[in-house]
């Protein structure tokens, strides 16, 4: 007798689409890939529009309405103002809220993972991000009681393995929540060069090795010498398989898939001490 399969999740990971500084025959098709990718849920992690303009978050908006759903959005350094310190200052975030979504700290329970999504784009810097020991509370309560066994996502556009301009502050405290939440997975944007890779977060005798998927820009053209591109993640009970699709004339091609084992914790024991 076939044993059944286990069960999986597909969730597809866009960024960066920059909307004002993108490619029209990218942008318009990339909900088809999504869509033949068979996808239950779509995570957006920032840079939406290239100058936080109205028109931008309208166009940018009209396409994520196309991509399958549920969706969750998260706020980039190019969604609040750049060329206007007084409304960069003042209303930093009104475009992105009234435009996109009021809810800049989402959740988003999906069954076989629980995702916090954070915006890491303070008015006060230009490139990097910052998060906040609110935001790092956050974190810690949203997985408390995040089901056995689920895995355990943050969402954000800035990576946590930035340094220098690109560096996160606040980082020490948000990488101690990490910890202590048993997160299993980051996912970020920002680079527009897409990347994954395991990554120790926390200090001394608390540590935890994560998973970071860093998703390339999909449609813009600010490619920084590499194709346009978005994440397909996979997730079972204890694997992560990320595949990342191309973009080439006429559509898209996907790369060959890696694996990662989901990181142990209380909920989640590794194999010998199951």
């Amino acid at each position: 007798m076939t044993p059944p399969e286990a069960p999986s999740l597909r969730i597809a990971h866009v960024s960066d689409i920059h909307v004002g500084a993108h490619d029209d025959l990218m942008l318009d098709g990339l909900a088809q890939d999504l869509h033949d990718a068979g996808v239950a849920a779509t995570i957006v992690t920032g840079d939406l529009t290239m100058r936080a303009r109205t028109h931008e978050f309208a166009r940018a908006k009209g396409v994520i309405d196309g991509f399958p759903s549920p969706t969750m959005v998260v706020i980039g350094n190019h969604d609040i103002p750049l060329t206007n310190p007084l409304r960069r200052m003042s209303s930093p975030y009104e475009k992105f809220r009234a435009g996109v979504t009021p809810d800049m700290d989402p959740v988003l329970d999906l069954g076989l993972a629980r995702i916090q999504g954070l915006g890491s784009m303070p008015r006060w810097r230009w490139k990097s991000g910052r998060i906040s020991d609110r935001q790092a509370d956050q974190v810690r309560t949203t997985f408390a009681d995040a089901p056995p066994g689920s895995a355990r996502i943050v969402a954000l556009h800035h990576p946590p393995s930035s340094d220098a301009l690109e560096s996160i502050a606040g980082g020490e405290d948000f990488e101690r929540a990490l910890v202590d939440a048993e997160v299993d997975i980051v996912l970020a944007g920002h680079t527009h060069v897409p990347a994954v890779a395991t990554l120790q977060v926390g200090s001394g005798s608390r540590t935890r090795s994560i998973i970071e998927v860093v998703a390339g820009t999909a449609t813009s053209n600010r490619t920084r010498g590499t194709e346009r591109s978005w994440s397909l993640l996979e997730i079972t009970t204890d694997t992560l398989t990320v595949t990342e699709h191309f973009a080439e004339p006429g559509g898209w091609r996907a790369a060959a898939p890696v694996s990662f084992p989901l990181p142990a914790g209380s909920s989640r024991p590794r194999p010998d001490q199951g």
